[in-house]
């Protein structure tokens, strides 16, 4: 506001006071207004004076930042000379503002004011409109004389393109020729002649400028003529002062113009050459599109619209639902491609030979089919067995069925449905182990889809080899459970084998202390026997009641170590 406030003392200060007088338009033109994300284009902000004489102009652009960027702006062909308010970019609030001035006045339709370089960063319906403008007039008061602007839609599609940059026209000026022409021998042949900023005689172009026409000086040449108007056949009048290479044409009216060149040698004038240079800057009439139904069943409404375009003519139109990729058409009505259920957007862009377009945009909502029921599906089987579920649906139609494992679909199929809805499917695929689900939608023969049902869990498992009741088992298990059973037998022989050795040693320090103890009685024995032998000795007294008593024990303490060493050894094999 504040900047509105200064640049409207300026204009008072410099040009007077500012009064409303409507006649000048600013545009945005767009080089293109279908792109693709990561694309780079230019759009001209021009102004038409209509009879007045302008010397300022202040706008503020705002792009939506979130399709587009501000790269570059370039004045170099502006018609303004000095700045104001040079021109100021906020990407991130997506303005860009300027004042711009003329020391003179200026007066024409589509003159410069600035050429802006963007580039598309997300998709959609992006639109560039100008407010918090002023332009004045040259008259010495500073009048306001905008009578309009005009804004653009750009429309960036979901392909992604690579970034590059948009060629500029390289600048062929022309030359001068001094030289002494050589001596001719027959009239000049027709010149060949280019147009670089309208290259094509047989196509329509959607820009106004200064141009330049070039051509060739062969030897012989002396002098040229050049003329342009809006008959195909005109002779150009007269010679032009000096020889040259080209020369620069001022910008031309639309419709379609003709630049005639022709050479002269000392044989006289050859023949002419009539270069069409066809213009068109004007978007096709405003019209309005038709659906056949703005919420229906129909997944592929009709489009019907009439577009004219009284100079260059009709070419093509583009449609675009939710802004996706774009679908040519050439005549009307014509049926959009199938759409899924739900409210959608679509853009009606009518383009004329030039390439200017126009717009408009319809809302419709499709409908979705009523969603099938299950009702019997085998949720738990064996790898290799028949997958079975059946439901029923809409009568006479179709159901289409699919199959996912971690989200990701594995498998589709289409059961048609009887008179009376019911469905059946039986999915023969040999599926790997594991869990899947089943989800499923109906159809019907116009490509009306319904939601999805919710999904059906599905567990493959195995396949049977051995079945106990309700215990089945398949390869892997049974291998788990000779795998098991070998484990739990080597465990237990490892612990009887343990237990065996732990018993016999015990046996084994059970018995040596016992033989042990045996010696130690017969040792005693022995050693009692030799006593009372040596008493008898000595004393020549009768010792055999004693030795028998001695012997007795003797053999008793023997045959009980036999025995004792005969079950030990037993014991510890």
């Amino acid at each position: 506001m504040k900047k509105i406030i200064l640049t409207s003392l300026f204009f008072v200060i410099t040009f007077g006071s500012v009064v409303m007088v409507e006649a000048a338009t600013i545009s945005a033109v767009p080089e293109t207004d279908v792109l693709g994300v990561g694309q780079e284009f230019y759009v001209d902000i021009k102004v038409d004076t209509g009879d007045d004489f302008i010397n300022a102009v202040q706008s503020k652009i705002t792009f939506s930042n979130d399709v587009l960027e501000v790269i570059g702006v370039d004045k170099s062909s502006s018609i303004f000379n000095f700045w104001i308010g040079e021109p100021e970019i906020s990407n991130d609030e997506g303005t860009l503002g300027f004042i711009g001035g003329s020391d003179k006045g200026v007066s024409d339709e589509a003159l410069q004011i600035l050429r802006i370089k963007f580039k598309t960063v997300g998709s959609g319906n992006a639109s560039i409109s100008m407010s918090e403008s002023v332009v004045t007039a040259n008259d010495g008061k500073g009048i306001n004389v905008l009578d309009s602007i005009e804004n653009i839609n750009v429309l960036v599609g979901t392909n992604v393109v690579e970034s590059q940059i948009i060629p500029e026209i390289p600048v062929e000026l022309p030359e001068k020729i001094e030289r002494k022409a050589v001596k001719a021998t027959k009239l000049p042949d027709a010149p060949v002649v280019r147009v670089p900023l309208y290259p094509n005689s047989e196509e329509w172009y959607n820009h106004q400028e200064e141009f330049t026409i070039l051509w060739d000086v062969p030897d012989d040449i002396t002098k040229v003529a050049v003329f342009v108007d809006k008959s195909p056949k005109t002779e150009p009048p007269v010679a032009e002062e000096g020889l040259f290479t080209g020369k620069k044409i001022d910008m031309l009216d639309e419709g379609e113009n003709y630049v005639h060149v022709q050479f002269k040698n000392s044989e006289g004038w050859g023949e002419v050459t009539h270069f069409k240079i066809s213009i068109d800057v004007t978007s096709p009439p405003a019209f309005t599109a038709r659906i056949s139904a703005t919420v229906s069943d129909n997944p592929s409404p009709e489009i019907d619209y009439k577009a004219e375009d009284g100079l260059s003519g009709f070419s093509y139109t583009l449609l675009f639902v939710d802004g996706g990729d774009s679908i040519n058409s050439t005549s009307t009505p014509f049926a959009i491609p199938s759409q899924k259920p739900g409210k959608h957007s679509l853009i009606v862009k009518v383009f004329d030979k030039a390439g200017n377009s126009s717009e408009d945009i319809l809302e419709f909502e499709i409908l979705p089919l009523e969603t099938p029921v299950i009702e019997f599906i085998t949720s738990k089987i064996s790898q290799g067995d028949v997958l079975f579920v059946s439901g029923r649906s809409i009568p006479n139609s179709f159901v289409d069925y699919r199959v996912f494992k971690e989200n990701k679909e594995v498998f589709t199929g289409v059961a048609d449905t009887d008179i009376s809805g019911k469905w059946k499917a039986s999915l023969e695929e040999v599926l790997l182990k594991g869990n899947y689900y089943l989800i499923v939608n109906a159809r019907d023969s116009r490509g009306a889809v319904s939601y999805d049902t919710e999904q059906e869990d599905v567990r493959i498992k195995a396949k049977a080899i051995i079945s106990f009741g309700f215990v089945d088992l398949g390869w892997f298990e049974i291998a788990i459970i000779i795998i098991l059973l070998v484990i739990a037998g080597g465990g237990i022989g490892l612990w009887y084998y343990t237990f065996e050795v732990q018993k016999r040693q015990a046996y084994s320090v059970i018995a040596n202390r016992d033989v042990a103890k045996m010696s130690k009685l017969l040792s005693d024995n022995l050693t009692e026997i030799e006593s009372l032998i040596k008493q008898q000795k000595r004393m020549q007294t009768g010792l055999k009641p004693q030795l028998k008593t001695v012997f007795t024990k003797m053999r008793k303490n023997i045959n009980n170590m036999k025995k004792y060493l005969g079950s030990a050894i037993e014991k510890s094999k």
